[in-house]
């Protein structure tokens, strides 16, 4: 059974037209997503709401080849996730911000000097940019600087806290959720 409920996060596995299917991918990502879920509660006492199921599997229209090296914008770090995310667009009606949603889209290709993850340190780092926090300006113990790599041992600061709770997203399960959440996942799979 499938249930997509508005305000809440909702995410996908783009797998590429030539990548085999395996149960562990989507398994693993909702793994992923949940331990982040667990981790906005004990850092804020509030969390964001998942669909069921977790992760909603998406057939690509292209190999892997074709989204690692057809340009789209200007840094071809990105070409892999920004194809991505535009075939998730057209393929569900989505919008950038979507009112519907608070997106995150996965895919199993990477762009040359790609080198992002899926384990719950960039998951909760990319929530935080999602709620609308900026980068930390130094590695100063917040999941929004270089300490996102010494997850679980990292925590939001007040000022961070504040942000998320007073901010658009603040109310989760999320209010006026819009913003992509993206990640590209290749050859080891998501704890």
């Amino acid at each position: 059974m499938s249930s997509r409920v508005a305000k809440t996060v909702r995410v996908y596995w783009l797998k590429p037209s030539d990548v085999p299917s395996d149960q562990r991918y989507p398994d693993g990502i909702a793994n992923v997503m949940r331990e982040a879920q667990r981790y906005s509660k004990q850092e804020l006492g509030k969390t964001f709401t998942l669909n069921n199921p977790v992760v909603e599997v998406v057939n690509g229209d292209q190999p892997r080849s074709w989204y690692e090296n057809t340009p789209n914008g200007g840094d071809r770090y990105w070409w892999a996730v920004t194809n991505m995310q535009n075939e998730l667009a057209r393929k569900f009606g989505l919008n950038g911000p979507d009112s519907r949603w608070l997106n995150v889209g996965e895919i199993s290709a990477e762009g040359e000097g790609a080198g992002g993850g899926a384990g719950p340190g960039w998951v909760v780092l990319s929530v935080g940019h999602a709620f609308g926090l900026p980068d930390s300006t130094s590695t100063d113990g917040t999941p929004m600087s270089a300490s996102f790599y010494d997850y679980p041992n990292t925590h939001f600061n007040q000022s961070q806290k504040n942000q998320i709770l007073n901010g658009p997203y603040g109310t989760p399960p999320v209010r006026t959720a819009g913003l992509w959440i993206i990640c590209a996942v290749s050859g080891t799979l998501p704890s």
